[in-house]
């Protein structure tokens, strides 16, 4: 709390002093504060840099092995350059929470069970099941995931249930928290 106060009192000071200085003093006298609220432990926070992704499937699917990696092909945002829509694969640029969503449809009769994987392991399934169903069953999973910078996260089939994808109406989404 002490250290909230101090830091308030001096960029009270600082707004103060500012308003006969020239930008560049203030520009100085800016990072000056922050090389100091670093050096006291405080992170830069990077609000202005966002980290997220929307992908979808443009090309039907059907009997994929076992964990096939699903390939959403067709990016519609991909802030922070994380989503390798060639391989599949989001690559955490930072440290943190990442949020991630996917969305898979199959047609009568078949099923497309998928899961999403961090560095290889499991985290949580998606099973899309249309045996014994008219229309076109649709599902969706989400994951809240704990990542390091260069963890990988990737959809893929789980056993050899990747019997069919519809394309256009299958997604996969994620942003850092």
């Amino acid at each position: 709390m002490t250290r909230i106060f101090y830091l308030l009192m001096r960029f009270a000071l600082l707004v103060k002093v500012t308003a006969h200085e020239t930008p560049q003093q203030v520009v100085t006298r800016y990072n000056n504060y922050k090389a100091i609220c670093n050096g006291m432990g405080y992170e830069n926070v990077r609000c202005k840099d966002p980290i997220a992704f929307q992908s979808s499937l443009t090309k039907q699917l059907e009997n994929l092995k076992n964990q096939e990696t699903v390939i959403f092909d067709k990016v519609s945002l991909n802030e922070g350059k994380a989503y390798d829509n060639v391989s599949g694969v989001f690559t955490a640029p930072l440290d943190g929470i990442y949020s991630f969503t996917w969305t898979t449809l199959t047609k009568t009769g078949k099923y497309f069970v998928t899961e999403i994987v961090l560095n290889g392991k499991t985290v949580t399934l998606n099973h899309t099941d249309g045996r014994g169903h008219d229309g076109n069953p649709m599902s969706t999973s989400h994951a809240n995931i704990k990542m390091k910078k260069g963890d990988k996260v990737w959809i893929r089939t789980h056993g050899t249930y990747g019997q069919f994808a519809h394309p256009n109406w299958c997604f996969f989404s994620g942003s850092k928290l």
